[in-house]
């Protein structure tokens, strides 16, 4: 009589060679959630040059103020919903009823200031934003420190 299934070695053979492909896949898929996060800021950055930074510079222009979108004299909640920002690219410990025009307008007229400093993983990421004037609006970057 004729018995169907597995031998020992067989099944050993398989374990191992599934042990060989996880040991080999997990280390790529670790930071996967983090690149997730810090893309989602990078596309919200393009998001606000193309839609907010535009209609902030043009309404500076009306009002005299040469482009200039100092957040002394705008605010994002005139142009954005501030629960629009996505949580992932402010610093820790800002919560949603925290988020305000500073995490998006540079706190003076400097042509590079930083804004957010969140964190994935071991990387601190930054918003840069570049005032606006007279030929050009502000332009916020997402970077790497």
């Amino acid at each position: 009589m004729k018995r169907a299934g597995f031998t020992m070695i067989e099944l050993i053979f398989v374990i191992v060679i599934l042990g060989i492909l996880a040991a080999v896949a997990l280390p790529k898929f670790a930071g996967v959630s983090d690149q997730a996060n810090a893309q989602k800021c990078n596309a919200f950055a393009g998001t606000l040059n193309r839609t907010v930074g535009p209609s902030m510079w043009s309404q500076s222009l009306t009002d005299g103020n040469n482009g200039t979108i100092n957040s002394s004299l705008y605010t994002t909640t005139d142009f954005i919903v501030t629960e629009d920002i996505p949580l992932e690219c402010l610093a820790a410990g800002t919560t949603v009823g925290a988020k305000s025009a500073t995490v998006l307008l540079p706190a003076s007229k400097d042509a590079n200031t930083s804004i957010s400093t969140p964190a994935f993983g071991s990387s601190t990421y930054k918003f840069f934003v570049k005032d606006g004037n007279v030929s050009d609006s502000a332009r916020w970057t997402w970077s790497k420190q």
